[in-house]
């Protein structure tokens, strides 16, 4: 019994000591655990970015990096002072607060540096924290080397916080780098956008390296470092798309010794974009400086600090008008100088303009659409559209507008003003301001009419209160009061020093805006129409289908699908049966397809970046779309749900061709696409296969050839080339081009008067012509052109015959069939809210000189309109693709039900007579 309660004890005693070891170590470990607390406000920056600022210390970009070991707690309390919800979101660790601090409210959040590692954290606000809320976390080992490197003979030394010199916090966000210096006592000096970096030879630098937002590859030259938690030595590091990060220590100039090593994301895309600064290496006894970059609060209008080069931001937007929009667009708006647009930046010579793709679902290019004569580095532009962004260091005064090849109205404008001269610079001053243009078009005096027809177009597009709204009745078209220095007096002068002007001598003020009569011969069957920029209340993307009964033309429907959020849809076609619509949305990725007699979305498919148009093969019913931001013809066999191949319009390893508003052969053969980015026409076969390809613009520059046309008998395609202001004529079997139509050789640019220069009997002019449809009967080729007018050629000679006016911004055009025999043509406008009817012929006596406009439709909705949402905003506005129903194009029309069959002619029911 003694032995046993001795026992007893002897176990007790272990347990003892055990628990107390076991505290013991706990309390140690607790003690060594630190908790680090921080106070943070998000702050809106001088040039309208956000940014995190730590206790009295000004709002910076990157936010400021913090520094904790394993095990240690991390609280934050954040107080925002924007105008937007922000959080303090950590990817990777565990936080005890996943809400957003409200405008002027405050959040607390506790996190735990559970493992080693570098971490983002950002503002978690449905891609604003793109706009400067980011910043770093590091958490090191708590003892002993933090990293290693690779010395000059190839051992691996490990390194501890204290060898450090010095380290760099990057980020790569849309394709900008932002960064920070830190020094070895800790201080952090801001190093802003595109900075470049710089270290003594020998000195030990640690890099972070982070991203958020799409992904990049992260590669220095000259210089190699080790894979995380690895022996492997790298020198490029992918960064995934979200957020990612990757640490890494170099002992600068390590076998190379003194020298600039460049640093840059490895996509051709980004590095075109300005994702590329330079690591300057100083031999022993250099400063090793940094270049400070390109800062928010630097020389801009407004700037707190025009001692500093300044930036200014466009974010690139899926909202109508704001597609270029600044961050403080409405501060810039509410100046006393009646500015409409937020997509005008001013700055002042040797600042930036850094653009990020924070607010889209679509793929885009960042391209200069015109720009001072005589500017450094320009033309700016990607090779392929993507989501990112790009920057740009502008040094030569002038007008920049910036354009995306993809979606090519949407317009940002930046300003470089030089300050000795009166009245902001909208030309060179040292070459008589003037401006050239992507074209080819060099030393054009920006009192030109045509600069003044491009003012006109930037300050209409992307300001809706320019738009004409038909049911107001009245028309004001604003320009701001702020003074501009041109060329000379408009129009063409050149006067020596230039001449400052108000641009608000552009004005129209109270014109009247009649919507006009309806056709006097109804249509048949219905037309849908992509109203592109209308709101609904149901969703935060625009767009929506407007459906006009042609019997007695009123809006019989709006179709907005906001279950799906359908963003800007843009193009559709229809089924055999009439019975399906599909329908694409250009700022996305989805194709829908919409019942259409009832407007329910049956489905919503994900087909490809940016698809434009949409066309069936009247062979099988397959569908083929135009995949915009990309280089193919995705194919939907009918009846199916899913994309079955991607027909690839330019070989493997060359520049995507990017298609736009392609057609197919009334045979289904055949398939031809405008391809934006190569400026040429390709023709494919429908399961597979290059047959041709042909540039088009009389190999200009820029020529950007956008929609196609096809023959009924697929004899010969017609092409609109938008920049060029052209139309092609190609032999619809070989490619081969026959004719050059120039739209503007009537027109001067200088003066603006219009003259029979081509010697055709017909005074016409058709300015930045997109879409052009071949009527169904092959007489005549309907151009909508977006400076305002319609233009009809004749295909039997291939000459134009008429001009007739068009609201601004006319775009899409597509033909019906007329009750009782004959065609419409359906042209639509994105800044006016009305359809416009054509007949081209309309006594039916084949001679189409006698086209005239049959009437106008309201694209408003009424009481009487079914909806599936409630119109919010900018009513019938941002027409585009048009499409009749039934389809009566050669090809399809015979294979329509018979119920369709029924209302349409003999002669409409067999186009082309055989």
């Amino acid at each position: 019994m003694n032995e046993q309660i001795i026992r007893f004890n002897k176990r007790i005693a272990a347990m003892a000591i055990y628990i107390l070891f076991a505290i013991a170590f706990l309390s140690s470990s607790m003690a060594m655990a630190a908790i680090h607390s921080f106070s943070f406000t998000a702050q809106t920056l001088p040039n309208g970015q956000l940014g995190y600022a730590m206790g009295a210390a000004e709002a910076v970009i990157p936010g400021p990096a913090v520094f904790v070991k394993q095990g240690d707690t991390i609280q934050v309390t954040l107080t925002n002072n924007t105008a937007v919800d922000v959080g303090f979101n950590v990817p990777g660790l565990v936080n005890s607060n996943a809400a957003k601090a409200k405008p002027g409210e405050t959040q607390s959040y506790t996190l735990h540096a559970n493992k080693t590692g570098t971490y983002v954290y950002h503002g978690d606000n449905n891609g604003k924290e793109l706009l400067g809320l980011f910043g770093a976390i590091i958490v090191d080992k708590k003892n002993g080397p933090i990293d290693s490197f690779v010395d000059d003979n190839g051992s691996i030394v490990p390194v501890t916080q204290a060898d450090l010199d010095k380290q760099f916090v990057l980020f790569m966000v849309g394709s900008t780098f932002w960064g920070t210096e830190i020094a070895a006592d800790g201080v952090q000096k801001p190093l802003w956008a595109a900075p470049d970096l710089g270290a003594v030879e020998n000195d030990l630098v640690r890099f972070h390296v982070l991203s958020a937002g799409p992904g990049h590859t992260f590669h220095l030259h000259a210089h190699r470092w080790l894979k995380t938690d690895t022996t492997t030595v790298i020198d490029t590091k992918l960064l995934n798309d979200g957020t990612d990060t990757h640490s890494f220590t170099i002992k600068a100039g390590s076998g190379v010794g003194p020298g600039d090593w460049q640093f840059h994301c490895h996509l051709i895309a980004h590095m075109e974009a300005g994702m590329h600064g330079s690591f300057r290496v100083d031999p022993a006894g250099g400063d090793g400086h940094s270049v400070v970059g390109a800062s928010p609060y630097g020389n801009i209008l407004l700037g707190a600090r025009p001692s500093e080069p300044g930036l200014v931001t466009l974010e690139v937007s899926d909202e109508p008008a704001s597609w270029f929009r600044s961050p403080r667009g409405d501060a810039i708006v509410g100046l006393p100088f009646d500015i409409k647009t937020k997509s005008l930046e001013v700055i002042y010579p040797g600042s930036s303009v850094n653009f990020i793709m924070s607010d889209t679902h679509g793929v885009h290019t960042i391209s200069t659409l015109l720009w001072p004569t005589g500017a450094h580095h320009m033309p700016f532009d990607q090779s392929a559209a993507y989501r990112g962004g790009g920057i740009v260091k502008l040094t030569t005064p002038g007008l920049y507008v910036f354009t995306c090849k993809v979606h090519p109205y949407m317009f940002g404008a930046v300003i470089v003003d030089d300050p000795e001269t009166e009245g902001l610079d909208l030309g060179n001053p040292a070459m008589d301001y003037k401006i050239d243009l992507v074209t080819g078009i060099s030393g054009l005096p920006t009192s030109s009419d045509l600069a003044v027809r491009l003012l006109k177009t930037f300050f209409t597009a992307t300001a809706p209160a320019n738009w004409q709204d038909y049911s107001t009745g009245i028309w004001n078209l604003k320009f701001p009061t702020l003074p501009v220095r041109i060329s000379g007096a408009p129009f063409g002068n050149v006067t020596n020093g230039g001449l400052a002007l108000a641009l608000s001598a552009l004005n129209v003020i109270d014109a009247p805006l009649a919507l006009g009569t309806a056709p006097a011969v109804p249509g048949v069957g219905e037309v849908w129409i992509n109203t592109q920029f209308e709101k609904t209340a149901g969703k935060y993307k625009p767009g929506t289908t407007t459906v006009i009964d042609t019997a007695n033309w009123t809006v019989k429907r709006k179709v907005a699908l906001p279950e799906i959020n359908n963003n800007n849809p843009h193009n559709m076609w229809p089924s055999r049966d009439q019975s399906l619509i599909y329908q694409t949305q250009w700022f996305d990725t989805k194709l829908s397809i919409i019942d259409r007699e009832t407007g329910a979305l049956i489905q919503n498919i994900k087909v490809g970046d940016t698809p434009s148009h949409v066309v069936t093969l009247p062979s099988n019913d397959d569908l083929t779309i135009a995949i915009n931001g990309e280089n193919g013809i995705a194919i939907i066999p009918a009846g199916t749900f899913n994309v079955s191949k991607m027909l690839p319009t330019q070989a493997h390893g060359h520049t995507s061709a990017n298609p736009h508003g392609h057609w197919v052969s009334a045979d289904g053969t055949k398939i031809v696409t405008p391809n934006i980015n190569t400026n040429d026409i390709g023709i494919y076969g429908a399961t597979g296969g290059i047959h041709a390809r042909t540039p088009t613009g009389n190999n200009a520059p820029g020529a950007h050839p956008i929609a196609i046309g096809m023959m009924p008998d697929s004899s010969k395609i017609y092409a609109a080339n938008l920049l060029h202001h052209s139309l092609s004529v190609l032999d619809g079997a070989t490619g081969a081009l026959l004719k050059t139509i120039n739209l503007i050789a009537d027109y001067n640019p200088i003066d603006g008067s219009f003259a029979d220069n081509d010697g055709n009997g017909t005074i016409a002019v058709g300015v930045l012509p997109i879409q052009t449809p071949v009527s169904p009967d092959g007489k005549a080729v309907v151009i909508a052109s977006t400076g305002g007018q319609i233009v009809i050629v004749d295909t039997a000679t291939d000459t134009i015959v008429k001009m007739l006016p068009c609201d601004p911004g006319c775009h899409g055009a597509n033909f019906g069939a007329k009750q009782g025999g004959g065609y419409y043509a359906y042209v639509t406008t994105k800044f006016g809210n009305r359809l416009t009817v054509v007949d081209v012929d309309p006594n039916n006596d084949g001679n189409i000189s006698d086209a005239t406009i049959a009437g106008y439709v309201s694209l408003a909705d009424t009481t009487s309109t079914a909806k599936d949402d409630t119109v919010s905003g900018l009513p019938g506005f941002g027409g585009q693709g048009v499409l009749a129903v039934p389809n009566v194009y050669n090809g399809w029309v015979q294979n329509l039900p018979e119920d369709w069959k029924v209302l349409l002619t003999a002669a409409q029911r067999n186009p082309i007579g055989d």
